[in-house]
């Protein structure tokens, strides 16, 4: 499994860099649901790839399996709601959150993993 934050540890490391901590929580969920089999992630998936054709939206090469892009939309959605507009701007918004929020800070941390 390709997490960025978690590593199997049972706390937030505090070298995390600060406003991390949720995507560890998010990676520590969606691992757990992988390694339980839990429903609930393919129902995500099947969800967020049929409203918002989420296999198109998100690169595809950027190392974040479909069932944790799945699961940050899910996050992104319960924590915005939908906010008017069009599903197209709705989709966009969660795209441009995902590469400045989730992947632009993933690359800085994992640059600093490997110093």
């Amino acid at each position: 499994m390709d997490c960025r934050y978690y590593n199997g540890e049972d706390e937030v490391p505090e070298s995390l860099p600060e406003g991390n901590a949720i995507f560890w929580d998010y990676e520590r969920v969606w691992t757990t649901w992988i390694l339980e089999g839990c429903d609930k992630l393919q129902k995500k998936i099947d969800f967020y790839s049929k409203e918002y054709d989420l296999t198109n939206l998100l690169p595809e090469d950027d190392g974040t399996p479909l069932g944790l892009k799945a699961l940050l939309f899910s996050r992104y959605d319960y924590w915005n709601g939908f906010m008017g507009g069009s599903r197209d701007e709705y989709a966009q918004s969660f795209k441009n959150w995902y590469l400045e929020k989730y992947v632009a800070k993933t690359k800085t941390h994992r640059q600093q993993l490997n110093r």
